[in-house]
This record gives structure tokens, sequence and C-alpha cells, in this order.
């Protein structure tokens, strides 16, 4: 950290009211040092600016959270001021903001993941962040990563980058260059919400809102593609907020809960013992009599004895 950065930090450490609190979550990954040095110096040169750090014994990518912005980068240069202005609040944001676009924002009421990529040396990408950063103080729904592309450069190869600043929304759609913000509000407010990705539904699980997701699909009168991915994960929390959205759908609309049986079933050989409990489970609060013979076929194969109890479970549900 040179002087010229840690006078700015002092600068902006002095002028606060209130202590601000972010989270550093380090890793295995031999990244997490530079992290945890940067977080170090922050709170030593501005001690109202309080980490939280959790430590992940996986190899992930480490990163900075302040509420809905992360930073997978180290926000030094002329990204230092971006990054200090994301820990403040944020009111001046939405009150130079056009009011066409104010407008836009307040109607957005699903999760938008947006991810930038930057580089150190690139002169547009403080400019980028900071108009970005304008959206997330206007809705808490729009989520935003900011990536440093040279210094996890297998992030960036994963999302084919090739350029900076380069915007991704929900992973399918996507801006490079001078980017127009309204053009990246009207997309996030029209977007199908049967298109949306995986982790925008796992977002909105994670926000206690596994309903909302499943009203969305009853509105449109099918599942959603990731859906289906979400029902059958690996990780327990996920799948509890799939599951929740499943009994909601099933309590309310039976037929559009049984179109998930075909994928679950194809699933269901291949799946881990917990999975297959949860995945009969759903069987029998889909209300699908039609299940009945898979059910059927369970007991009298070769399956442990827990999963059995659970075919059993979902037969007496179907009755």
């Amino acid at each position: 950290m040179t002087p010229e950065e840690e006078k700015k930090i002092a600068k902006y450490g002095q002028n606060l009211k209130d202590d601000i609190h972010i989270d550093l979550l380090l890793t295995n990954d031999e990244r997490s040092e530079a992290f945890q040095d940067f977080c170090d110096n922050l709170t030593r040169i501005a001690p109202k600016i309080q980490i939280k750090k959790e430590k992940d014994e996986e190899s992930k990518p480490p990163l900075i959270r302040a509420d809905n912005v992360r930073y997978q980068a180290i926000p030094m240069g002329k990204e230092l001021e971006p990054f200090l202005s994301a820990l403040a609040k944020r009111d001046n944001y939405t009150k130079n903001m056009p009011f066409s676009v104010r407008e836009q924002l307040n109607k957005i009421q699903i999760p938008a993941l947006l991810k930038i990529y930057i580089t150190p040396l690139c002169p547009f990408c403080p400019k980028t962040v900071m108009q970005f950063l304008s959206l997330t103080a206007a809705n808490r729904f729009i989520k935003l990563t900011i990536i440093d592309g040279t210094l996890f450069p297998e992030i960036a190869e994963s999302d084919n980058i090739h350029s900076a600043p380069t915007v991704l929304l929900d992973d399918q759609f996507r801006w490079t260059g001078l980017i127009q913000v309204e053009e990246v509000v009207d997309i996030i407010l029209n977007r199908d919400p049967s298109k949306l990705s995986a982790s925008s539904l796992k977002a909105m699980f994670k926000e206690g809102d596994a309903v909302g997701v499943a009203k969305m699909m009853i509105d449109n009168g099918k599942i959603f593609p990731a859906f289906m991915e979400l029902l059958v994960h690996k990780k327990w929390p996920v799948r509890l907020g799939a599951m929740v959205a499943f009994e909601t759908i099933a309590a309310e609309n039976s037929k559009l809960a049984a179109q998930t049986i075909p994928s679950l079933w194809d699933c269901f050989s291949q799946a881990e013992d917990t999975v297959k409990g949860d995945i009969l489970y759903l069987f029998g609060k889909s209300g699908d009599k039609g299940v009945i013979p898979k059910l059927e076929t369970i007991l009298n194969g070769s399956y442990p004895t827990d999963i059995k109890e659970a075919a059993t479970e979902a037969l007496e549900e179907l009755k």
C-alpha cells in the first residue's frame, strides 16, 4: 500500500461517524494472504472499519463482502476510491441518478447477479464500477461481484473474458467497454424469469424467498430448468430452499409439481442416498399417484433400509 493510498484511507476514516462492518472470507487459496494483508492495513489506518473474518477450508477464491457488493479483487490504486464509496452510506448515488432509472430500479423484485471484470491498469474500470455500485445502492436485489481478471485468471477464463471492463448479468448477458447502465437496468427488469440461472434462484433462497421462487413458476405455468438442478443439489441448505418452493407449488398446482417427476426419477439412480431420500420425499408431496409404481420398484429392489423407509412414507402420503 502506497503512502498516498494510506492517506486516502486515513482521510476517509476520519470522516466516518459510525463503525462500518465488512466480511473477509479467507480460504485455503494462497491469494487469501494478500486479502488479509489489505484488510489488516485498512482497519489499522481506519479503525472504524471493522473486519469480520470467516475461514473456509475449501480452496475457493477469497473475497471481501460489504452488503450486496463482493470484491474478488484487492482494490488498490484507482479502484480504492470506488471500494471506499461502496462501504459508505450510498444515498448520494441515488440522488444523482436520473429519475427514469430510479423508477425502473424500484420495480426490480427478483435477484440480479452482476459481475464486473476489471484489471489494475484498466483506465475505464473505476468509472464502470462506480456506475454499478449505484445500482446496488438503489436496490438490494442487485448483487455485484467485482473480479480482478489478472488476479483470478481461472475465473476469467471460465467466463470467457478477454477484455476489461466486462459486465455479466446472470451469466447470460454480456457488455464490454463503455457500458450504458440504463440498458443493463432495462434488461434486468424485463428478463424472462424462466431463464434465471441457478445462482439467481439460490440468491432468492438465501434471502428466505423460496415461496417467491414458487410463485414465479406458478405464475409462468412452468418449472424453471435451473430449479431442477437445485432440487438435487449436493448441498443441503440449497436443496432445502428448493424443496420448500416445491411444496408450495404442489399445494397450489399439483399438475405443475408433477412436471418435475421425470427429471427427478432420471437423477435418482445416480444420486447420493441423502438426495435419494429427499427425491422420495418430494414424490410423496407431489400428489401425483403416477409415481406409485416407481415407489413400489424401490420397495422391491435392493436399496438400503432408510431409502425403503422413505419410499414407504411417500406411498403413505399419496394414499
